[in-house]
């Protein structure tokens, strides 16, 4: 009996041994679009696991968060919103009665708002009129990524020194791509350039450019404003055309055909902030 006896403890002990230990609960931050998860990951590093709310290729105004993006939502340690999307507004009480705990940080606090007349969309509106794309600029990306650290140092005070430093890379990264973009645009050949979305407002402010938006209120354009931008991307010698990968390229290129211009794909929801950057600055130097 007693060999028996030792027999089944040393299995137990053996068993025992082998168990993996239980991991540590995964500490989750949401973020609304994919730029803002980015300068999330930067900031955060490997402390925390971001989840975007808005994928790939799908516009963030009128998005519907999927049963399993809210079920993730209620173990969250923070929401990361760009503060002027429409569904952010639509869907904020029931992030809030999932997970009354959630921090809700608006990251376009403190940027300087465009504020459009007739940015509408068509069954929704920008909170007044507000141009929502704060992060196609250096100047909004510096801001956001300050206010994504404020965020973190709120939740998470213990990790302030570590958000520090990794905020503190992100703004040298951020200053590199702003260099970058300035010598590239230094001799476009023009400072005007169409756009099917009025998207890059903040990147041209910043860089003394004027977008001439295809996209009216956030409807097809009549033809009378196709006749219009047409006379004026003629007038101006314009010669291309930039829309975002989400959107249908069919009234872009009818007014590419009447210009003589082409239709370059741009995707400023990219998660690659930096590269998407230095892109579009390149393809406008490199369209004549």
């Amino acid at each position: 009996m007693r060999k028996i006896i030792l027999i089944f403890f040393a299995i137990f002990t053996l068993a025992s041994c082998q168990t993996t230990p239980k991991k540590p609960s995964e500490k989750i931050v949401f973020a609304s679009i994919l730029p803002l998860q980015y300068f999330t990951d930067q900031i955060t590093g490997n402390l925390y696991t971001s989840v975007v709310m808005v994928p790939p290729g799908v516009g963030p105004e009128t998005y519907n968060p999927t049963p399993r993006q809210m079920g993730e939502m209620a173990k969250a340690g923070a929401y990361f919103a760009n503060g002027f999307l429409g569904f952010e507004d639509a869907f904020l009480e029931n992030f809030k009665s999932i997970n009354p705990g959630l921090a809700f940080i608006n990251t376009s606090t403190g940027v300087e708002l465009i504020r459009a007349a007739g940015h509408d969309h068509g069954d929704h509106q920008h909170e007044k009129g507000v141009d929502p794309h704060t992060w196609s600029s250096p100047d909004g990306a510096r801001i956001i990524a300050k206010n994504i650290f404020d965020g973190m140092v709120k939740i998470d005070p213990a990790n302030k020194v570590k958000f520090q430093e990794n905020l503190d890379r992100l703004l040298t990264k951020i200053d590199s791509v702003d260099k970058v973009v300035k010598t590239i645009l230094t001799d476009i050949p023009s400072r005007k350039f169409m756009v099917f979305h009025p998207a890059l407002g903040y990147f041209a402010r910043e860089y003394n450019l004027e977008q001439l938006s295809i996209e009216f209120e956030g409807k097809i354009p009549t033809p009378k404003h196709i006749q219009g931008i047409v006379e004026e991307a003629k007038s101006q010698n314009i010669k291309y055309i930039m829309i975002q990968r989400e959107f249908d390229v069919e009234n872009a290129e009818i007014i590419a055909n009447e210009t003589g211009s082409k239709v370059i794909q741009i995707d400023p929801l990219a998660y690659d902030w930096p590269g998407e950057m230095i892109s579009l600055a390149r393809k406008m130097a490199a369209a004549k």
